[in-house]
């Protein structure tokens, strides 16, 4: 067995001696990555752990405050000014070919008519007037509303990200 390993070897070219050292050497170098990879992320996802608990603990001292960052923030909602253009967004928001008011105010305007409905199983199939295309909706102007998260469930949010990053680990 020892002398066919030795006839195998002898009867390899130097080519494939270079390729096999290239192939075990790619081969400690990816297995050497993916081990830095993965101590590097276990290393950050404890110092997010860390930064996580200090901030939650923080809050917990700080209950007594009422939340003013919320406040502020829900203050800041209601007096919003409007966005100051540059002279150049001033141009190119006249240059373009719909704005972004524009394109606010006409969603949701047109809607297809259809001469009938079939239902084949699943699929609902609708055929399309062609002779009377598009109907013209007038809708309400679309109010953008912003929801801001409490802190308490922010922090049940957090808690539980974190354990699921846990039980994933």
């Amino acid at each position: 067995m020892l002398n066919d390993i030795i006839t195998f070897l002898k009867s390899l070219a130097f080519i494939d001696y270079v390729f096999f050292f290239t192939v075990v050497f790619l081969i400690i170098l990816v297995v050497s990555l993916i081990y830095f990879i993965k101590i590097n992320s276990n290393e950050t996802d404890e110092l997010t752990d860390n930064l996580v608990l200090n901030e939650i603990e923080n809050v917990n001292k700080n209950k007594d405050v009422k939340d003013p960052e919320l406040n502020e923030i829900a203050t800041a909602l209601k007096n919003i000014k409007p966005i100051d253009f540059t002279p150049y967004e001033k141009e190119e928001e006249e240059k373009a070919i719909i704005s972004y008011d524009e394109l606010l105010s006409n969603t949701g305007q047109y809607e297809l008519n259809y001469l009938n409905e079939e239902k084949n199983g699943d699929v609902l199939v609708k055929t399309v007037d062609l002779n009377n295309l598009i109907n013209v909706k007038k809708s309400e102007p679309i109010k953008m509303e912003v929801h801001l998260m409490s802190l308490r469930k922010e922090e049940e949010f957090l808690k539980t990200l974190k354990e699921l990053s846990k039980s994933l680990n």
